[in-house]
């Protein structure tokens, strides 16, 4: 399907088409692979959509190169319309800056959210300060625009990327965005993940993460959430989780042990569970319909 601007997205939809919707945003550098756990234990008695954001996985460049949070946010209303009715409502989940846009979907939309979300899960966040919070760069609070200048242009480096996983790209992948326990099979398969995205979409959305601010959203988000975070997760640690828990009306703040930045692979049960316990919460009748 095409978005409001034209940027091809690829999207895939899962299970039963009388089953509960949930539709999965993953985040950058990542493609729907992501929630390959979440999409095999929801598809049994759910309608699972998944879509690879724009510049990502098998969707096409960003149209014109915009790589902006308000083109997520369209991207994600363009889904809603095209696999929901109208009065359809869902459960929307997502991950690092797919949870992102589904704020700033929410602030762009504020009369949208009740009539078409359920409730939301927010997986490895945060919507403000993604840099002055981040555990990456090591440079002290009084050396916060050095933080900042430096953050910034790794952001958005064009550096190239070697094009299969090697033991240098790994290590570098556990050490940012995997808590230390993660297995070689799965550090094997999100390295791969992230080296497959390409430079333009990798530095794009890099740029506009580095100044990113889609606080206000939050306050639209006036339906039951469940903000999720690993414990060891340095990209948007959990000081992110506990500021968005408190700026949502309707919250519920889960700390995934063992867990980094990418807790829909290292911790798929407490992230499928998370979004099971909300379906139920808000959209299963007692006979398991919507």
């Amino acid at each position: 399907m095409r978005s409001a601007d034209g940027t091809e997205l690829h999207v895939e939809v899962f299970g039963p088409r009388t089953g509960p919707t949930v539709v999965l945003v993953h985040g950058w550098m990542c493609s729907m692979e992501l929630w390959r756990r979440q999409i095999g234990d929801l598809s049994g008695d759910h309608r699972v959509v998944a879509y690879d954001l724009r510049g990502h996985g098998r969707s096409g460049p960003a149209a014109g190169g915009d790589h902006s949070s308000d083109a997520l946010a369209a991207d994600l209303a363009a889904v809603l319309d095209r696999v929901g009715d109208q009065d359809e409502r869902v459960v929307l989940a997502g991950h690092s800056m797919g949870a992102m846009g589904i704020v700033a979907w929410a602030g762009a939309n504020p009369d949208d959210v009740v009539r078409r979300v359920a409730g939301v899960v927010l997986a490895d966040t945060g919507v403000e300060e993604l840099i002055g919070r981040a555990r990456l760069v090591v440079v002290g609070n009084s050396l916060s625009q050095v933080r900042l200048a430096l953050g910034t242009r790794l952001l958005g480096w064009p550096f190239p990327l070697p094009g299969r996983p090697r033991a240098l790209a790994s290590r570098a992948v556990r050490a940012i965005a995997m808590a230390p326990g993660a297995s070689p099979a799965l550090l094997a398969f999100t390295t791969r993940m992230l080296l497959a995205t390409p430079t333009e979409a990798r530095t794009g959305f890099g740029g506009t993460l580095s100044t990113l601010d889609v606080a206000d959203g939050l306050h639209t988000l006036d339906v039951p959430a469940v903000v999720l975070v690993g414990e060891h997760d340095r990209l948007t640690p959990p000081v992110h989780a506990h500021a968005i828990a408190e700026g949502l009306p309707d919250a519920t703040l889960i700390e995934v042990p063992d867990a980094g930045h990418m807790a829909p692979l290292e911790a798929p049960a407490a992230v499928t569970g998370a979004i099971r316990t909300l379906v139920g919460r808000t959209l299963a009748s007692p006979d398991g319909r919507t």
